[in-house]
Order: C-alpha cells, then structure tokens, then sequence
C-alpha cells in the first residue's frame, strides 16, 4: 500500500490494507492508479471524495469487479443523500459508498429515502448531537432490516439508557446505541456486554480512549463469547501489533491501534462463530466490521484535523 501513496495518515493505510485482506485481493498499485484517475474524473478538485477520504473510496474501487460502475453508483446514492443539504461533508460521502457496498442496485434508492428519514426523526430529538458522522451508521441499520420508526425508537431507547453514564459523552452513546440496536439479544444483555467488554479491557490496560473508538466494543454485542478469553485475545492481538511497524504509539496511536485490535478478533469471532450471531446481524456481518472500523476512523481523523485547522 505504501507503493501507492507516501504521504497518508497511518491509520488510512491500515483501513486499505485490511480492505484487500478481507476482499482477498492483493495491491496492484497500477490498478490503484486506474482507479485513483476513475475517481478524479467523477469528482472535482474540491469535491468531499478528495479529501481524507479519497485514499479509502480509491481502495473501495480497486477491489470491485466494476470499478467505473461502482463509482458511478457512489456519486448516484451521494447526491440523493445531500439532496437539500447546504454544505454536505465528508462524512455524508462516506455513507454513499457504505450504501453502494452492502446494498443492491435497485434497493439502493429506498435504503438512502429511509436513511435519510430515521437521520431526520434523531436529528429532531438531538438537533445539536445528530450529524453527517451518523449517516453511515443509520445506513447499517436500515440496511439491517430496520424501518425509521423502528431504528428511530431503538436508538433512542438505548440512547436514554446508556446517557446516565457520564464518563461517556453523549455523541459516543448515539453512536454505541446504533451499534448495539443491530443484535436482536435483550437490551439489557447487549448494554451489559458492551460495558463489561471495555471496563474488562481498560483493567487489562488494552482499552480504547472513551470517545468514537470505543464504539467497536458494541459491536462484539451479538457474538456469543467468554468475556474473559475475549479480552485475552484482544490484549495478545495489540500486544502483538504494538511491535509491528507502522502500529507503534507515534505512528498510528495507541487508541486507535487497540481499535484495530479488537476488530481483528471481532471478524475472526464472527467468522468462526456465525452460525451463533442473529439472522438479522448474520445479513450484514461481512460489512459491519469493516464499515464500522472505516467509520470510526474516519470520525476521528476528521475532528483531529479540525482541532488541528
């Protein structure tokens, strides 16, 4: 991946790289380059796709049979999203590819008209907490099966429930909340697994930071595993990367290397355990974890660099 572009945020070469992994194609930087020119003849100079982004949706292309029909597509479900938005950013770009990859042509247009209405539905309980860094995560659930009214009414239950804990800020529990609302497992189960999960990983000293990394911990709600082993794994694992290059505390950070971590064991759990997970989750367990970490990341390194700018 480093062959294709010097100057890149580490953790974006790391999103990349586990995107060819988990598509089992191997980086062809010729082809990256192909669709690095596909995706500059679609979008401007200072289009929302040629930003942070744009090293992520290049990789997106690169492992698709149909790169030109998949960007053509991309730019389609964009501008049904930001249809009415003054100043769409980045992230609304995002939630277009995340459409594009896990969702049929001819769903794809009533997937974003339901997006759009349950964002509308949070948006109007939390005007100041909901925004485009939430569009992807709405997608999962809508593309989980999930109509407004219900994706709506979940996340806000589970919102209310998780916001007495104020060592978690309110945007992280919006986001845990949508997560958690994909398991069909009993609401108390999946807040209770999501809490254990990390205090378990915070005593072993293999947490993320309390802010969007965190998220990745709800994701582990609708597998069937030992707490204990779990955070095991998840410390061996980060110990692990923590040595390799590019994954050190000045490279990619900390909190963003065990976000890594825990998501490797999560795809390997949901891998050996599928036929465990809920019909509802198993319909989307391919994309969950990679969409989840890209956005996460994605989240992060936006409000880094704005604190930066």
């Amino acid at each position: 991946m480093r062959r294709v572009t010097k100057i890149e945020h580490e953790a974006v070469l790391k999103l990349c790289a586990m995107m060819h992994v988990n598509a089992g194609r191997e980086v062809n930087p010729e082809h990256m380059k192909e669709c690095n020119s596909i995706l500059k003849g679609r979008a401007g100079v200072f289009s929302n796709f040629r930003g942070t982004l744009q090293r992520v949706v290049v990789a997106k292309i690169a492992i698709v049979d149909d790169p030109e029909a998949f960007i053509d597509g991309v730019m389609d479900v964009y501008e049904k999203l930001k249809a009415g938005r003054k100043l769409p950013g980045e992230m609304l770009a995002m939630a277009a590819t995340t459409i594009v990859e896990n969702c049929p042509a001819e769903q794809r247009s009533e997937v974003v008209k339901k997006t759009r209405e349950t964002y509308a539905k949070l948006k109007e309980k939390h005007p100041f907490l909901t925004d485009e860094s939430d569009m992807s995560l709405i997608a999962l659930m809508i593309m989980a099966g999930k109509n407004p009214e219900q994706a709506a009414e979940e996340a806000e239950g589970l919102f209310q429930t998780m916001k007495k804990d104020d060592k978690i800020s309110s945007d992280v529990v919006q986001s845990v909340a949508m997560v958690l609302s994909l398991s069909d497992k009993p609401v108390q189960q999946k807040l209770e697994g999501f809490f254990s999960l990390y205090e378990a990983c915070k005593n072993a000293k293999h947490a993320t930071a309390r802010d969007k990394a965190m998220v990745i911990y709800s994701a582990f709600a609708d597998v069937d595993c030992d707490l204990n082993e779990t955070v095991e794994v998840i410390g061996e694992v980060d110990d692990w990367l923590k040595g390799q290059k590019g994954y050190g505390a000045f490279s990619l950070g900390t909190s963003e290397r065990r976000l890594f971590a825990a998501s490797i064991v999560l795809e390997n759990m949901r891998a050996v355990n599928s036929a465990a997970s809920s019909s509802v989750t198993n319909a989307i367990s391919q994309a969950i974890i990679e969409e989840l970490v890209l956005i996460l990341v994605m989240i992060i390194l936006t409000v880094s660099l704005s604190v930066r700018t």
